[in-house]
């Protein structure tokens, strides 16, 4: 059994030169203080445990308790530094104000260790919020990798955001917060082109939210008899529900599901092409493999309002096949289960229905936390979305 305790905020001066050893140890006496230890590094006291370091990006400051929720959820696997800044940036001017706490993680099993981090939170607000970086890279860890999870809707061509991303391995973003999600994505492929040249990596939440949908899908491709049926697809209906952020726009998920499968399947979309809506409504783009021509489409769908940017059902149609002929995965309406069907002559010849909620925030971005590399795939699919909206 495990159990995380996090020692009270203690507010450090910030001087015009940031004092790093004054930091440090401060956060040493946070450690003998939350453990009751005279010497941070005595036996079976507490062991300093830093596997990384995390920088945390936010705009609203009452986030500041949900990422301190979250972080105590991933801190027994991921034991790190955590640096959050919070910038107000449309408040009246405050120059930055710095904040250390401890956090341990105990184990009730003898002989167990009291594994430490800590947490450096930087406020600023007004014009002083874009010196948050100069306060916030000085105090990462050396020789460790860095995370900035950038938990804002992503300003991506922002100069805060391009500082934080050159002092980083990994970024993590969740485009499900686009509020421009065209412009957006497009933006972001530009930025993947650049951390491609310059190391770094790019995560997207709403891309792992996605993995149940990929795997449903590939599954099948895994059953012999449906194979002859898949290379026939022309039809593509991606159901999705808008988000309040851009009624008007495709979801963020939506584009990039589309974008995987045709990355995947080697389907093209040609320079001119680009969404059109059709008669109905939908929004639709042509894709083209060895002459046969697939049609895209993307449909609005109303649902639960705390299920604006999901999938709610995405349908492969090969018109021209017999039986069968359409491969289904959908979402229930409560929203805890992925449904898949296979029908065609009018009946439905099999289906079946698997638990697929969406992981909480907090797992998303531990699994994040273990992958460095780029994601060749993730890149790809964005990179085909982006052509779909209209990109050279």
């Amino acid at each position: 059994m495990r159990q995380v305790t996090r020692s009270s905020p203690q507010q450090l001066s910030v001087s015009a030169t940031l004092d790093l050893q004054s930091v440090e140890r401060e956060l040493s006496e946070l450690w003998k203080q939350n453990t009751g230890a005279t010497d941070v590094e005595e036996d079976g006291a507490v062991m300093r445990a830093r596997v990384l370091n995390l920088m945390v990006y936010v705009a609203v400051e009452e986030a500041l308790e949900e990422v301190n929720e979250l972080l105590g959820e991933i801190s027994s696997a991921h034991p790190c530094r955590v640096i959050i800044m919070f910038a107000g940036r449309e408040e009246a001017d405050q120059d930055i104000e710095m904040f250390v706490s401890a956090h341990c993680v105990s184990s009730s099993g003898a002989g167990g260790k009291n594994l430490c981090g800590e947490q450096v939170t930087l406020k600023a607000r007004g014009r002083f919020a874009v010196e948050l970086p100069s306060a916030a890279v000085p105090l990462l860890v050396p020789d460790l990798p860095v995370f900035l999870w950038w938990r804002d809707a992503p300003r991506l061509d922002d100069q805060t955001f391009s500082t934080l991303t050159r002092a980083s391995d990994r970024v993590i973003i969740d485009s499900v917060a686009f509020r421009r999600p065209y412009d957006d994505v497009l933006a972001l492929v530009a930025l993947l082109g650049r951390r491609k040249r310059e190391q770094a990596a790019i995560s997207d939440l709403n891309w792992a939210r996605l993995t149940g949908w990929r795997t449903l899908l590939a599954s099948f491709y895994d059953v012999e008899e449906y194979r002859a049926a898949l290379s026939l697809i022309n039809h593509v209906r991606i159901e999705y529900v808008p988000h309040d952020n851009a009624p008007e726009a495709i979801a963020a998920k939506a584009l990039i599901l589309a974008g995987w499968l045709a990355s995947r399947l080697g389907w093209s979309i040609a320079p001119a092409q680009s969404l059109m809506k059709n008669g109905e409504g939908a929004q639709e783009v042509a894709a083209e493999k060895d002459g046969r021509q697939i049609l895209i489409e993307f449909a609005a769908v109303e649902r639960r309002a705390e299920m604006q940017g999901w999938i709610a059902r995405i349908e492969l149609s090969a018109e021209a096949s017999a039986s069968p002929s359409k491969f289904v995965v959908l979402r229930s309406k409560d929203g805890r289960y992925l449904e898949t069907q296979v029908s065609g002559a009018g009946e439905t010849l099999s289906s079946r229905a698997l638990l697929g909620g969406d992981k909480s925030e907090a797992e998303l971005l531990a699994c994040e936390l273990e992958i460095i590399s780029h994601d060749r795939i993730y890149e790809e699919a964005i990179s085909v979305a982006a052509r779909m909206l209209g990109a050279k």
